[in-house]
C-alpha cells in the first residue's frame, strides 16, 4: 500500500469541509482520498458500479471511515455531473472542493494518424468529463472553497504518439487559467502539474517520484489555505514540499523572480536558434524553482529578435538555473548577431494575491 510520511507536521483540520473526488478510485485519486479523509473531511467518490466501490473501500481499508461516501453515478457527461452536484449538494448541503483527477492515457499514433475514435476517445471523452465537473460545481463551491483540476507533465511538455493526451491535459491548464480570470477571486481554482508518481499500480519508483499521498497533501494544503489559485508544478518531492510551504503560509509569489531576455540570431540562423531553445526548454522547465520558461519571435520579418520570458520560485533559484545555462552559452552565442544581455530581473505580478 502506498503511504507517506513526509509531511506529517502540516496536518490540517477539514472537519465539516464536503469534497468531491472524481476520478478518486484511480491511482493518484486513492492518494487524495486517503489525505481528505485523514484531515477529517467528508469525502464523495464516485464510481462506476456498486461492485468497484467495494473493491475501492478495501483498498482503502482503516482509512475508509463513515465520512467515505461511495456512490454510483457517471459523472462524464453533463446531465451525469449536474446530477451527482445537485445530489451532493442535497445529501451533504453542499460542496466545498472538488479536486479533479480525472484520468485516462491513449497512445500509438502519430497526429497525421489518429482516427475519429481516436479523437473522440483521447481528447473530446476526457476534455468533456473534466468540463462537465467544472460547469456542474464551481456554482456550488463554497466561497472559501478551491476546485484542482489535476494535469500530467504531459501539459507543458509534448509527448511523441501520445499527442492526443497532450493537447488535452494542455486544454485544462487553460481551463484553469480562464475559470481564474472570470471568477476575479470569487472562488480559487488550482491546476496541479504531476510529473511521475509513484501509485498502488506503479511501484518501481525513482526515488524523488512524488507519491499518491504528497498530491493529496497539496491539494488538502490548497483547500485549507487562502492562496489564490494558481497552477503548482509537483514533479519531485522538493516541488511537494515547497508547495506546501507556500500553500501553509499563505503567501503568494513575492519571492519569485521573473526575467527577460532578448536575442537577435545571425541573418539565416533564426530557425537553429529556436531548435536549440527548443532543445532547451524541457531541461529548463525541469528544473527545481522553475515556474515558467517561454521563448517568443518578434513578427518583423526582415530581422526579428527572441525574447526569453522566465520566472523562478526565488532568485537562489534562478542564480541555480544561470550556473546550470553556462554550458549551453557558447553553443546560443554562435548563432546570434551580437552577443546575448544579460537578463533583466523583474519582482512577479504585483495583481495577485
Amino acid at each position: 500500500m502506498v503511504s507517506t510520511n513526509h509531511h506529517k507536521l502540516d496536518v490540517h483540520d477539514l472537519s465539516g469541509r464536503r469534497v468531491l473526488v472524481p476520478g478518486g478510485t484511480g491511482g493518484v485519486g486513492e492518494g487524495v482520498v486517503r489525505r481528505y479523509l485523514a484531515a477529517g473531511a467528508d469525502v464523495v467518490v464516485p464510481t462506476r458500479t456498486e461492485q468497484r466501490a467495494e473493491e475501492f473501500r478495501k483498498v482503502l481499508g482503516d482509512a475508509a471511515t463513515a465520512r467515505l461516501h461511495l456512490v454510483v453515478h457517471d459523472y462524464t457527461s453533463f446531465a451525469g455531473a449536474e446530477g451527482l452536484a445537485t445530489e451532493m449538494a442535497r445529501n451533504l448541503g453542499g460542496i466545498d472542493d472538488v479536486v479533479a483527477p480525472i484520468g485516462g492515457f491513449w497512445s500509438g499514433r502519430r497526429l497525421w494518424e489518429i482516427d475519429e475514435s481516436d479523437w473522440q476517445t483521447a481528447f473530446v471523452g476526457l476534455a468533456t468529463a473534466h468540463a462537465a465537473v467544472m460547469r456542474a460545481c464551481v456554482p456550488h463551491l463554497s466561497p472559501s472553497g478551491a476546485y484542482c483540476v489535476v494535469v500530467g507533465e504531459s501539459a507543458v511538455t509534448p509527448v511523441p504518439t501520445a499527442g492526443l493526451v497532450s493537447m488535452e491535459q494542455s486544454a485544462l491548464l487553460m481551463m484553469q487559467r480562464v475559470l481564474t480570470a472570470e471568477l476575479g477571486g470569487d472562488r480559487r481554482v488550482f491546476a496541479l502539474v504531476l510529473g511521475p508518481v509513484r501509485t498502488r499500480s506503479a511501484t518501481a519508483a525513482g526515488p524523488g517520484w512524488v507519491t499518491a499521498d504528497e498530491v493529496g497533501d497539496v491539494a488538502v494544503a490548497a483547500s485549507a489555505g487562502s492562496l489564490a489559485g494558481r497552477e503548482i508544478q509537483l514533479r519531485d518531492q522538493g516541488d511537494v514540499s515547497r508547495a506546501i510551504a507556500v500553500l501553509r503560509n499563505g503567501r503568494s509569489r513575492a519571492e519569485a523572480v521573473v526575467t527577460m531576455s532578448t536575442m537577435r540570431p545571425k541573418p539565416g540562423r533564426e530557425s537553429e536558434l529556436l531548435d536549440l531553445l527548443g532543445e532547451l526548454a524541457t531541461q529548463i522547465r525541469a528544473e527545481p524553482g522553475c515556474l515558467r520558461y517561454s521563448a517568443h519571435l518578434t513578427r518583423a520579418a526582415d530581422h526579428p529578435t527572441v525574447l526569453i520570458l522566465m520566472e523562478f520560485e526565488s532568485s537562489e533559484a534562478f542564480e541555480a538555473h544561470s550556473a546550470r545555462i553556462a554550458e549551453q552559452v557558447p553553443r546560443i552565442g554562435a548563432l546570434l548577431e551580437t552577443p546575448p544581455a544579460p537578463p533583466a530581473l523583474f519582482g512577479s505580478d504585483m495583481t495577485t494575491a
